[in-house]
């Protein structure tokens, strides 16, 4: 009786948050104040934990995720410098420009696997500033924009973590192509959603299996053959003068209205992010690198370094400040960062509080205590279950790493007392943890919506992803039993 007293009031905040959401429709920002006002009175009242140590574990929350920081902020950045430098308009219309231009669903799916893909192998958050308001300039509204592609990136964030991704690809891009309103069984999504599919999934493999060690290279690679596949299903299309969603058919010549020169401005900074990215890994500057990094050590929790220079969020900077070397327009670097930093306001705000509840959580032993409740059901049950505990535990972290490494370390003690490999166990916790929830968070939700300009509407976000990516947890949760009682 005790023990299910415990897992109810460690399920509160989470139910609070779904409430806010679905119930309330509150923004990002209200939904997480709420889950954090009633942590702090379960940590206070039931766990006794004093209001200084309150303070210190929210605050150490707070330091922790110094990177999701950084890195909120400095997409806002990324998004403003490369639409008001005017890269933005010809990096997009040069994708675009292989599929007709009254095919919407074409051009959508190119923008996201094409553009997002190689962006994201660069960094993931950097793909939200072009995809989403690239959404909304090919006519779709603002909410199905941010909605369809926070479905849609969910798969590509664990992609090197077991076969258990390769289905996530189907779904979440099944996913994106119902929100947009298109049609599954029309030929032209069945051609976009199988190659598409198929070439992403065919990147894991190659990166994870046949060349583990160049494994930064599998969103290129998949976006890559993306490319090649959008390019044969632009001329499909123009030969077969097929009716589009958006206008009447007729013949289309398929190139780009920007010259060369323009084109590689538009590429340029992305390029030197990527190559920068690439010289941090070379193992004499990485060790270099090393030498500008310093630890944080306070209260008695586990140190962290901090090293600002191999962060992704330095990565980002660099690459929006280069944007304005290779502008196409006149910008204003102030003006521009002035409107980065309102408009991340809400997101860094919600990440703020939200860091801040986990550490609670932590703190008083509540995510620890679901997984003692699971494992003492044995192997079937902590497989069937334990993902569910991961799914709510990534979703109330704001950024995926340190949401994994904390839930990771938990199976260490698990994995021999249940007699499944650890390394197993850390890799659903990575899949479930970094994938599935990521549409969910409100961090994510807050951030997406900043982007398109939407405001007020983040509980409609929310349920608008919901029934995806609980198919998604329910479809991991299959394959991670089957892995447990068949892996060897």
């Amino acid at each position: 009786m005790h023990t299910s007293i415990e897992v109810a009031i460690t399920l509160a905040p989470f139910a609070v948050l779904f409430s806010a959401f679905l119930i309330f429709k509150w923004d990002a920002v209200r939904a997480v104040a709420a889950a954090w006002a009633i942590e702090l009175i379960i940590a206070l009242g039931y766990y006794h934990m004093t209001p200084l140590r309150s303070l210190e574990a929210s605050l150490w929350g707070n330091l922790s995720m110094w990177s999701g920081f950084l890195v909120l902020y400095t997409g806002q950045i990324f998004g403003q410098s490369y639409r008001n430098t005017g890269l933005l308009e010809i990096l997009l219309e040069s994708v675009q420009s292989i599929v007709p231009s009254w095919d919407q669903e074409g051009r959508a799916v190119a923008l996201v696997t094409v553009v997002g893909g190689f962006i994201a192998a660069f960094n993931g958050f950097a793909t939200y500033p072009v995809t989403i308001p690239g959404l909304v300039d090919l006519g779709f509204d603002g909410l199905s924009a941010c909605a369809s592609y926070l479905v849609y990136f969910s798969w590509t964030l664990p992609f090197n973590s077991l076969f258990i991704t390769i289905p996530l690809i189907f779904l979440s891009l099944l996913g994106f192509l119902q929100i947009l309103g298109f049609r599954f069984f029309e030929w032209e999504t069945q051609v976009l959603f199988w190659s598409m599919g198929l070439g992403n999934a065919v990147a894991i493999i190659l990166f994870t299996q046949v060349w583990p060690a160049y494994y930064l290279m599998t969103l290129v690679a998949g976006a890559a053959l993306s490319s090649g596949s959008i390019y044969l299903y632009g001329r499909l299309s123009v030969r077969q003068s097929v009716q589009s969603v958006v206008g009447a058919a007729r013949p289309e010549a398929l190139r780009s209205s920007f010259p060369t020169t323009m084109r590689f401005r538009a590429y340029a900074p992305l390029l030197l992010g990527i190559l920068i990215v690439l010289l941090t890994k070379l193992p004499s500057i990485a060790q270099l690198l090393t030498r500008v990094e310093f630890g944080v050590a306070a209260w008695g929790y586990r140190p962290f370094t901090i090293n600002i220079f191999t962060s992704a969020g330095f990565f980002i900077l660099v690459t929006s400040l280069v944007a304005y070397l290779f502008r196409c327009k006149r910008a204003n670097l102030a003006k521009d960062l002035l409107t980065a930093t309102r408009r991340s306001r809400a997101p860094l705000t919600t990440l703020l509080v939200g860091s801040a509840t986990v550490y609670l959580m932590v703190d008083a032993g509540q995510i620890a205590l679901l997984a003692r409740v699971l494992s003492s059901g044995g192997k079937l049950i902590y497989a069937s279950l334990y993902p569910a505990v991961a799914f709510l535990g990534g979703m109330a972290f704001g950024q995926g790493l340190p949401g994994d490494f904390l839930l990771s370390q938990m199976q260490v003690g698990i994995a021999p007392l249940l007699g499944i490999p650890l390394m197993l166990l850390v890799g659903i916790v990575t899949v479930v943890t970094m994938g599935p929830p990521n549409a969910l968070k409100p961090t994510q939700i807050s951030y997406a919506a900043s982007l398109a300009n939407v405001k007020g509407k983040d509980g409609e976000i929310f349920r608008i992803c919901l029934p995806w990516q609980i198919l998604q947890l329910v479809v991991t949760a299959i394959l991670a039993v089957v892995l447990v009682f068949f892996w060897k």
